[in-house]
């Protein structure tokens, strides 16, 4: 269980992300797998191949964003990084 306002899913997003991806976007091409999302807003936690995660702000485009800063994406070396770094400073500003 994680602490509010991120929660486990089931959902697989990692097509909507492929999507709104621009060629030259950091996660362009990378297998990921949807491990989270945050209730309060559009941001998914990821797990990548190579062990890293990601956190990305999806938009919910059904096309590539033309400017490769979109959309917005966070990487995390390894699962402790994500909670220490965004897992739990979010739930501190959450509450």
């Amino acid at each position: 269980m994680l602490p509010e306002p991120w929660y486990f899913t089931d959902q697989d997003l990692s097509q909507q992300l492929q999507i709104e991806l621009h060629n030259d976007h950091i996660l362009k091409g990378e297998n990921t797998i949807t491990v989270a999302c945050r209730q309060d807003n559009d941001d998914v936690l990821f797990e990548m191949d190579n062990g890293k995660y990601s956190v990305v702000h999806l938009t919910w485009q059904n096309h590539p964003h033309k400017n490769t800063a979109f959309p917005i994406t966070k990487i995390y070396s390894d699962w402790q990084s994500v909670i220490e770094n965004r897992i739990l400073p979010d739930a501190k500003e959450f509450y």
